[in-house]
């Protein structure tokens, strides 16, 4: 079975557009599958949205959290995912091509998370300059401050539930560092992390500020260099 895992935070109105054919998609393909929408702290309709949804596709199951906050709302979905495999989408990210070619690459059972990588060859973010920028540099500090190997850590992933699971378990951080930490966490475990390269644009405003994010992302990275360090 495959799981897609997509966090909601404050998508109503966009979370239909992103669900339904998702589904459509991963049906045509006959794939055992379910998605999981993990609401998390919206102030809008998007839980009652997402439970209509529900409602009208037998595959679809929806985790709620009171709290904002990303990278748990990840978490959340990868521990009460069925698949042996799961997939992160976000709503205004989702791709189907990446899905086929991230399942042609675990075909090896060596590879335990496949990235969709917005700096790699043949990749092409057409984002703001400002969202690029903060992207570039956040490379940079993981590259030369926790020496992490891939180009990319955010947005598409597929991880192979099995052997991540316990990795999963020990990862301490949520809001936009919960995904940093699995991939540094799985690098560092010898875990064959590969990258494939995609396309991405911008599909409506942020939920969060860039200049809220930086502030939070810099504290995130700097108590998540104490915790590494110490273990």
């Amino acid at each position: 079975m495959i799981s897609i895992v997509m966090p909601a935070h404050n998508e109503e109105g966009y979370l239909a557009a992103a669900v339904t054919p998702l589904v459509d998609a991963l049906r045509a393909r006959g794939l055992d599958f379910e998605v999981i929408v993990s609401e998390n702290g919206s102030t809008d309709g998007t839980a009652g949205e997402a439970e209509g949804l529900a409602r009208s596709h037998p595959e679809l199951v929806v985790l709620r959290s009171p709290a904002a906050d990303y990278g748990r709302a990840l978490r959340a979905g990868f521990q009460a995912a069925s698949g042996d495999v799961v997939v992160n989408f976000d709503v205004d990210l989702v791709d189907a091509s990446f899905l086929d070619r991230a399942l042609e690459r675990m075909a090896d059972p060596a590879v335990a998370v496949v990235i969709g990588s917005k700096r790699g060859p043949g990749a092409h973010d057409r984002r703001g300059i400002g969202r690029r920028a903060v992207t570039a540099v956040f490379a940079l500090v993981m590259r030369h401050g926790f020496g992490l190997r891939a180009s990319d850590t955010h947005g598409l992933k597929a991880l192979r539930k099995e052997p991540l699971a316990p990795l999963v378990e020990v990862c301490r951080f949520g809001a936009d560092i919960f995904d940093t930490e699995l991939v540094l966490r799985a690098e560092r475990a010898g875990m064959a992390v590969v990258e494939i390269p995609v396309e991405v644009s911008e599909q409506r405003p942020p939920r969060t500020p860039i200049a809220r994010r930086i502030p939070r992302t810099l504290v995130g990275l700097g108590r998540l260099w104490v915790t590494l360090r110490r273990s």
